[in-house]
């Protein structure tokens, strides 16, 4: 940078404005000040030009000798447009809307398995207490109920009532009618409990192979109390047809659920039918006969 030349000061001139005299008039003395206060500014403006120059001349020799310094932040830059969050499967979008309702659908049949084995425990539990053997024992059993409350009567009225009626020569004797009757109830009633097991317990599929065995058996019931009981033997031979037709339509539907089953219920359609034809022949030969007191 050059030096500044030095100005003599005071200015040269009589220095009437610099109290070395008397002073001028006041116009002209102030005047010559603001033109040196102009010059004195023009002249520090050049200096300031002068020096900003040689700074900027320097400056790259300045940067080779300092040391490395990370850059300073360059032009500021616009942020990158924000990407579009796409939504998640299954909160909205369409493809994922498929994949939620199949997660709500698994999520219900988990919860439905859930409660189903919470129950199964429970039936297992309970079922614990039975042995495996008593349901076939039940069903064999069962329909022994109905002979043993109609051999009361029976026992009451073949000495006196049954002994008086006309009877025709291939009539049975008395004492063949409980052996028979017991060994035709063991049967039907394994029959009922291997239809029963074959097809799961009590459900939709037992309504009607169960139904016809409970309507035959219910009808089979009701025979010694009307025809021994009332001595109705009209009335017994209706009870004995409907009961034989049930055995039919029990034994039908047996046999495509399980075919031993059916196959047991073959004796005792055979004495049903030697049964309703004795009841018939009973009461032809015997209707005009009033009941003995």
């Amino acid at each position: 940078m050059a030096p500044r030349p030095s100005r003599p000061w005071p200015p040269p001139g009589n220095g009437r404005c610099h109290g070395n005299g008397a002073a001028p008039a006041g116009s002209r003395c102030r005047a010559g000040l603001r033109q040196r206060g102009r010059e004195g500014r023009g002249e520090g403006r050049e200096e300031r030009r002068e020096g900003a120059k040689e700074t900027g001349r320097a400056a790259p020799a300045l940067a080779a000798l300092s040391p490395a310094r990370r850059p300073g932040p360059g032009p500021r830059q616009a942020p990158p447009p924000a990407q579009r969050r796409e939504p998640a499967p299954g909160r909205g979008s369409p493809a994922g809307r498929p994949r939620g309702r199949r997660l709500a659908a698994r999520a219900e049949q988990a919860r439905s398995a859930a409660a189903a084995a919470r129950h199964g425990r429970r039936f297992t539990v309970s079922m614990e207490v039975v042995p495996a053997w008593a349901p076939a024992v039940g069903f064999t059993l069962l329909p022994h109920a109905g002979g043993f409350l109609g051999g009361n009567i029976t026992k009451r009225e073949i000495p006196t009532w049954y002994q008086t009626l006309q009877k025709p020569s291939w009539c049975p004797p008395n004492w063949m009618f409980a052996p028979v009757w017991g060994t035709l109830y063991t049967s039907m009633g394994y029959g009922s409990y291997l239809v029963w097991k074959e097809l799961g317990g009590f459900n939709e599929k037992s309504v009607i192979p169960l139904g016809l065995y409970a309507g035959n058996l219910a009808l089979n019931w009701a025979w010694t109390p009307i025809f021994f009981g009332a001595h109705k033997m009209g009335w017994g031979l209706v009870t004995l047809l409907l009961t034989t037709g049930t055995a039919t339509a029990t034994t039908a539907s047996w046999y495509n659920i399980n075919k031993a089953a059916a196959y047991l219920m073959i004796p005792y359609l055979a004495w049903l039918s030697l049964a309703s034809a004795l009841n018939y022949r009973i009461w032809k030969d015997n209707r005009n006969k009033k009941r003995s007191e």
